[in-house]
């Protein structure tokens, strides 16, 4: 409309969002409150030194991980009080099927003898068990056995990879393999077959931490795969575990969450619209679209705001509530990381020099 200053909209990945007319350049931040990359601690299994001693160890540093249990492993149904206060302490519950289906020959059940739907069984059932004792519904993330991406004998398992990964899409939002290690590039994931950093069995804390130096250094996603802490199978003694969790603690600008959480940031950043709106005065308006399942991604947002001027104090509110600024001055300019609430509509953002 004449004499209205036209949206600009811009579907954001890592690109700027800058009108020429525009004094003021925003972003979505790669990852919450501009942290340099992302961790997942993640569990395989369901086991007692999950409960015993992995738990308590993320609780004391403050940390949350992801436990990919099996169901009906045993440790499951014995203890299913424990795993749901796991839950109800932040951490994330994820499916692993029933009874850990895996084609290598030394473990029972056997892939190999596995039809289609029992291998979707396996999965259905699973999910709905841990569906029951989460506290909250946002979706499910999928871990698979032994990392397998088929089942079945050897002539079906070409088509029934694609089976696999249709079943895991039917009842989880992503899932993780075993891959041959490295960080995940949260601009470039398949969110069915992200990979984890590696073996960790027998690591301790040096190697532990040199495997997700990479992925740190290079502002990627780096997922552990734990087995057994300080006893049972392919395990890490508990004193590794617990100085990796000290580091992780005492390191905040590493964004350390579950595997779900972080899979959620980064595709609502990915999948996010906004349109800015200049004011004047060094006012914007900042309007956003959601367009993802608001049930399973419900993660805030950072905005990245750059403002020049010499602003010396940024204040944002959305539907009359203030939002959270913090102000990072930079000689003559300066970035205010704004934090938006999921389905926030327009953020309104001014900038002022005392």
């Amino acid at each position: 409309m004449k004499g209205i200053l036209p949206f600009l909209l811009v579907l954001l990945s890592a690109v700027p969002v800058a009108a020429q007319q525009a004094r003021t350049k925003v972003t979505i931040a790669p990852w919450p409150q501009d942290r340099t990359a992302a961790i997942s601690l993640t569990f395989d299994d369901a086991m007692d030194t999950h409960l015993d001693l992995a738990g308590p160890i993320l609780k004391k540093h403050r940390l949350n991980g992801t436990f990919f249990v099996s169901t009906g492993l045993g440790v499951w149904e014995k203890r299913k009080g424990e795993w749901k206060q796991l839950a109800k302490d932040g951490n994330e519950l994820g499916d692993h099927t029933v009874h850990h289906p895996c084609l290598l020959p030394e473990i029972e059940p056997r892939s190999q003898d596995y039809t289609p739907e029992m291998m979707e069984a396996e999965i259905r059932n699973a999910a709905r068990a841990v569906s029951e004792v989460v506290p909250r519904q946002r979706g499910l993330s999928f871990a698979y056995p032994c990392g397998d991406l088929s089942f079945g004998p050897p002539a079906d398992q070409a088509k029934n990879s694609a089976l696999y990964l249709r079943f895991v899409a039917e009842y989880a939002f992503g899932a993780r393999i075993s891959g041959p290690g490295g960080g995940q590039d949260p601009d470039d994931i398949s969110v069915l077959t992200i990979s984890d950093l590696g073996p960790t069995e027998k690591k301790d804390f040096s190697g532990l931490l040199a495997m997700a130096d990479p992925a740190v250094q290079q502002h990627q996603w780096g997922v552990f795969c734990f087995h057994g802490i300080g006893g049972e199978y392919l395990s890490v003694s508990a004193p590794a575990f617990d100085e990796l969790a000290a580091y992780l603690d005492a390191h905040r600008e590493i964004w350390t969450a579950t595997f779900g959480d972080v899979l959620r940031y980064i595709q609502e950043r990915k999948s996010a619209a906004i349109e800015i709106h200049e004011n004047g005065g060094g006012s914007i308006d900042v309007a956003l679209s959601w367009p993802l399942d608001s049930q399973i991604y419900d993660l805030p947002l950072t905005l990245k705001v750059e403002v020049t001027g010499g602003a010396n104090e940024v204040t944002a509110t959305a539907d009359g509530d203030h939002l959270q600024v913090k102000l990072i001055k930079q000689n003559d300019s300066a970035v205010a990381l704004v934090e938006v609430p999921s389905n926030t509509k327009v953020v309104h953002i001014t900038s002022t020099r005392r």
